[in-house]
């Protein structure tokens, strides 16, 4: 127990000092990971294992985060997430109200395919300056910003990504509880402007006068863009989550060759038998990364051709996206590094029996549990996918009573805190400072209202997985 003690205090020690910023995660996270496994006594070939292994673990998420932030260059080079707003603008008229929650509606989508701090600027300078003018206050535009963040990354592909790498999970499992779960945020977005929208709190303000940009709108097809990896990926998804298990074909005793049906469960298969033959069924999952390939080239087909040509166009934005996407991936190293350490058989053994007495395995305690600890996903803290939270989530899974399925749920749901409200996120000073409103205010601004939907999922990931 002892030593278990000393590798939680190790936890500890790296989340003070990134909480302190004392420490980026980007090294904090390998060196806790290299700490972890020494003190754990693991065999110097062992630990060997873990770095190199490690460093390959997210290899798809790698994949898929570079290819995801390509496709946002495109997104954002060909006009698409401009005219998206635009034309919404246009739609929500001198409504500040419809505006609002259309534009929270379009930042939504657009951030299931967009991310980072550069998508972030992109698209708010654009969305802010209509909201303020028409009166939403300043403090009301930032936190609807991160909501419609926050929301749209609830089907980020990348994120399912890194569960689907770390926890073993299928699409059809993050699937089933993500859209639950964006529902009961779509709710908190709602109610949190009507809250703050009412008519006594708006008040018109005229933006300095500029001479006009023309506007040239990418064609309607193009808007499509952002979406158009999601859709394989989900309906595969409903399929399996709606298909009930089929009892295994059986082919007769023949002496010819049959072939099978063709369905989307199963292939065309001959099959030459003198007896019979049990054919189960496989679902398939539509490829995360092979989605990402298929929104970047439909982005490049459906815009209209640059002058420099399309081919001119990926170059740049595959440039522009592996820079803009570099620290994350630096980041999912870590991730697979400290992953690999706190799997390590002399790890488990040591942690295994203290999780086993601190976490919860019935419904009601795992609901109370994660409820309370909700806010250890802000400040780099362990609950935290992008600080320690994966490495910890991979114990975690291990012990019995919970599974993968109930552990990806509770982060998925504590981490809409860290997406809306965590004052350490880059893109939440950065809005803080552009609005003029205090980093800190938006933290306490929106904290009810996502804790309180936090808590609502996890009580559906308790019905479901529990």
């Amino acid at each position: 127990m002892g030593l278990a003690l000393a590798l939680v205090g190790i936890f500890a020690v790296m989340a003070v000092l990134m909480y302190l910023n004392r420490l980026p995660a980007i090294a904090a996270l390998p060196i806790m990971a290299i700490a972890i496994a020494l003190a754990a006594r693991v065999p110097w070939r062992d630990l060997a294992a873990i770095i190199s292994d490690g460093a390959f673990l997210l290899h798809k998420a790698y994949a898929t985060a570079i290819l995801g932030a390509v496709l946002a260059e495109i997104v954002a080079k060909t006009g698409v997430a401009e005219t998206m707003v635009k034309k919404t603008a246009e739609l929500g008229g001198d409504r500040p109200v419809v505006l609002a929650l259309l534009m929270t509606a379009v930042v939504a989508i657009l951030f299931t395919t967009l991310g980072g701090l550069g998508a972030v600027i992109m698209v708010a300078t654009i969305v802010f300056p209509v909201l303020l003018a028409l009166g939403v206050p300043q403090l009301a535009v930032g936190c609807l910003f991160l909501l419609g963040m926050s929301l749209g990354g609830i089907f980020n592909l990348t994120n399912w990504q890194l569960y689907k790498e770390t926890l073993g999970l299928s699409t059809s499992t993050i699937l089933s509880f993500a859209a639950p779960l964006a529902a009961l945020m779509a709710i908190a977005t709602l109610a949190f402007a009507f809250v703050t929208l009412r008519p006594s709190r708006l008040r018109r303000y005229w933006s300095a006068s500029e001479p006009e940009k023309p506007i040239s709108f990418a064609p309607w097809y193009s808007l499509l863009t952002p979406i158009v990896p999601l859709l394989p990926v989900l309906a595969f998804g409903v399929y399996n989550l709606l298909a009930e298990p089929a009892a295994p074909h059986k082919l007769p005793m023949v002496a010819t060759t049959w072939y099978l049906p063709i369905r989307p469960d199963t292939l065309l298969i001959p099959a030459l038998t003198f007896g019979v033959i049990d054919l189960e069924p496989q679902p398939f999952e539509f490829p995360i990364v092979t989605a990402m390939a298929i929104g970047i080239a439909y982005g490049l087909l459906a815009s209209p051709r640059p002058r420099q040509g399309r081919i001119q166009l990926l170059t740049r934005s595959a440039i522009d996206g592996i820079g803009a996407v570099a620290p994350a991936v630096a980041l999912m190293l870590g991730i697979g590094i400290l992953v690999e350490a706190v799997t390590h058989p002399s790890v488990l053994k040591q942690v295994e029996p203290l999780l086993e007495a601190i976490l919860p395995s019935t419904r009601i305690g795992y609901v109370v549990v994660f409820t309370v600890l909700a806010p250890l996903a802000l400040y780099r803290g362990p609950l935290n996918v992008w600080g320690m939270g994966f490495g910890l989530a991979k114990m975690m899974a291990a012990v019995p009573g919970l599974g993968p399925a109930s552990v990806m749920a509770a982060l998925l749901s504590v981490g809409q805190l860290q997406g809306v409200s965590d004052p350490t996120n880059t893109h939440n000073v950065w809005i803080s400072n552009y609005v003029g409103v205090d980093v800190q205010q938006i933290l306490r601004t929106t904290l009810p209202y996502v804790w309180v939907a936090a808590a609502a999922g996890l009580v559906i990931a308790a019905l479901m997985f529990m």
